[in-house]
Formats: structure tokens, sequence, C-alpha cells
């Protein structure tokens, strides 16, 4: 059974820059539901045990504002030209590899976790493999730094990612199908600051815009992002999918 490493790296592109680029997982009850929005602090780990190497390292620089606001109960109701009106919410907190994650129950499709510290935001999420029937699929997780909300117009900063997507045949008849290794690069380049832009007819000010190039296996992308101070995502434009906030609820 052959697999195409070009069909792999399409799907990589769509549930990555579809955030442009989670499964749900329940709130645990033993979390504190009121958790104070702050920044989480700056023990800077490496990921560890399954996780795919990325840019965990902040700047040390303070941070500017808050760009992606963090606490449970937070909500963005974004219409995606891909998934349609969704809702993404934070539900919980977890400590990975010392530093405190924000949960998401579900964002672009994904399961994913947000942190800040300092200047500096981290997505970790695991990437989906294609599901096979017969099949377990398992993926690392990588961490991608979305945004220093300090860089001035024209500073960029990258991050490098290597991962594993593995299928174990439930069946042991089943043929087995080797590991698919995959390598990407995120580059993000600060492309304005302080700006003013109406999303669904509603302005927002102090607005920061990040674009996205992202190379994998050959293939590439690019995805611009829109970030509100004191809201978060108000919009991201991509030639895979584009987004807008249509409302929100922060705590």
């Amino acid at each position: 059974m052959k697999i195409s490493k070009f069909l792999f790296v399409f799907l990589l592109l769509l549930s990555v820059i579809s955030f442009q680029s989670c499964e749900n997982e329940a709130l645990d009850s033993g979390i504190i539901s009121n958790v104070d929005n702050q920044d989480d602090g700056n023990n800077e780990g490496n990921d560890g045990g399954n996780e795919g190497n990325g840019n965990n390292e902040g700047t040390g620089e303070e941070s500017t504002g808050d760009y992606w606001p963090r606490a449970i109960g937070n909500m963005w109701n974004f219409n995606d030209t891909f998934y349609g009106e969704v809702n993404y919410n934070m539900i919980a907190t977890e400590q990975i590899d010392g530093n405190t994650y924000f949960k998401f129950d579900d964002l672009f499709n994904q399961e994913a976790w947000l942190r800040k510290s300092g200047d500096s935001y981290f997505i970790r999420n695991a990437v989906n493999g294609f599901p096979i029937e017969g099949y377990e699929v398992s993926t690392t997780f990588i961490t991608i730094k979305m945004l220093e909300d300090t860089a001035n117009v024209g500073d960029q900063w990258s991050t490098n990612v290597s991962y594993t997507i593995s299928y174990t045949p439930i069946n042991p008849a089943f043929p087995e199908i080797p590991n698919i290794d995959f390598s990407a690069t995120y580059n993000f380049e600060m492309i304005g600051r302080d700006l003013t832009r109406t999303v669904e007819g509603q302005e927002f000010q102090n607005v920061l815009q990040v674009r996205l190039s992202l190379v994998a296996s050959g293939v590439s992308s690019t995805v611009d992002y829109f970030y509100a101070k004191d809201v978060g995502l108000i919009e991201f434009i991509g030639d895979q999918s584009s987004g807008t906030l249509l409302n929100y609820s922060l705590n």
C-alpha cells in the first residue's frame, strides 16, 4: 500500500495553514475555571517525549500588550471559508514541560494549546494524519511561535519542526505502512503595527499584521494574520482558506 507524500503535505497545509492552522476534550473538573489573564512565565523548556522539535524560546522582551487573551471560558466565533461558522473555546489549563498552556476544545479542526511568555505567543498542536480504514493513526506534536508582539515592521522569526505520522494496522493481516517523516519551516514577518482594521463591520484598533510563509517538503503556502490588542486573532487571509471574527467573549 503506497501513500502519497504530497497528499500528506497538502493536508498539513490545510490543517495548519487553516489556522489556517482538535479533537474535543471534556473540561477537567479539577481545573479552576477563573484563571487570571496574565503572562504564563518565562520557563522555556524544550518539548520532550512525543514532541516534534519547535521554537519554544521567547525573546526576553516585555510584552507591548495582550494580543491573544488567555482565560478559561474565552470564546471566538469565526466565519471560516473552509469550516463554516465555528466557535473556538478555551476550556482548561495544562502543565506541559513546566509551562502553562491554555487548551482549546477545537482550533481549526486540531487539538491545540496556547501559551504566552513575555512578548511571545506559542501554539502547540498535533498534525493530523490522513485517516485510512483499518489503521490507527498517531502523530507527534509541534510547537510554533506565532507572534512576537514587540517586533518592528520588517522583523522576522522562524520555527523549524520535524514530526512523524505513523500507521498501525488494526488487523495483523493488513500490510504495514512505513512511518512518514516530515520537516517544515514556519517563517514569520511583522508586516504592520498599530493598524486600524474593520472586520465584519466592527472596527478594531491597535492591530498587528503578521505574515506566515510555510514551506513543508517543497510545498509552500502563505497566510496573513491580524491580531487586535485585548481581543486576539480577528482575521486571517491565506491561499488555502480565510476567516473573519464574527463575535467574541472574554473573561
